[in-house]
């Protein structure tokens, strides 16, 4: 049984990323690359695009510098084949045709619902968000921000590896497989995860931080984020390996590099 004090590295650790910018962005001081931010600019921007009938006055309503932003970020950016904007207009279509349909069902879906549509997402974007590539560690970490009422679990080589370090191997690499592995070890932890503050919204007008407030009051994002955060922490290699952490640049997961272990 795990307690916050086993806990409080990692809750640290996320803090810190919800805080501050990232230094794998730019200069690293760019306020829009901090947690905070990116949960504004990307499940802020679709609950606005549903405020106004799934508009955003004529531009993408994703825009493609908030996925540049989230692909450096999130170690994707090895992905050259994609450009941001062919990501952005085909995310465009995945809202309309799969989010809209079902936004309004989205908050009272039970949690089986939720598991279920979660991996089904991740497949089809993987498959339809990228051009000619297929890339479910992309679309794990999109939909991560994008729909943070859904339980995803962002998926790498790096995070495999971590539960195969807890004795829990997954039966394969693909992201249905992992993460019914990565939801077990985290309702293990989901008692002393549920015992820890939520963060303070900092980031956007009054209107967008009382959007992500209500957000960490109703779901189960910011646990999951300090769980991600736990993995990472727990592989004693470099937690910032955007290699290990990311894809590589056809957007598939890295090779397993057991003799690094």
């Amino acid at each position: 049984m795990y307690s916050a004090t086993d806990l409080n590295p990692a809750y640290s650790g996320a803090l810190a990323r919800w805080q501050n910018p990232s230094p794998a962005f730019a200069s690293g001081y760019d306020p829009r690359t901090s947690d905070n931010a990116l949960l504004v600019i990307t499940y802020g921007g679709l609950a606005h695009a549903a405020d106004h009938d799934w508009q955003n006055a004529g531009r993408r309503l994703i825009d493609r510098t908030y996925i540049d932003i989230l692909w450096q970020v999130q170690g994707l950016s090895r992905i050259r084949a994609c450009r941001p904007e062919q990501t952005a207009a085909a995310l465009d279509g995945f809202i309309r045709d799969r989010v809209k349909p079902t936004w309004t069902e989205l908050q009272t879906l039970g949690e089986t619902g939720k598991s279920a549509l979660a991996a089904k997402w991740v497949d089809q974007f993987a498959r339809h968000g990228f051009g000619s590539l297929s890339s479910e560690a992309a679309a794990s970490r999109l939909l991560f921000y994008l729909c943070p009422m859904l339980p995803v679990f962002h998926l790498s080589r790096g995070h495999l590896l971590a539960l195969r370090r807890l004795g829990r191997a997954t039966s394969g690499d693909g992201y249905k497989a992992y993460a019914g592995t990565a939801a077990s070890a985290y309702r293990e932890l989901l008692p002393a995860l549920q015992s820890m503050p939520r963060p303070v919204p900092m980031y956007g007008d009054p209107s967008q931080r009382a959007l992500i407030r209500r957000l960490l009051e109703t779901s189960d994002w910011w646990d999951r984020r300090v769980f991600d955060e736990w993995l990472r922490q727990g592989l004693p290699d470099d937690p910032d390996d955007s290699e290990l952490w990311g894809c590589d640049n056809a957007g598939r997961l890295t090779p397993a590099r057991d003799a690094r272990r």
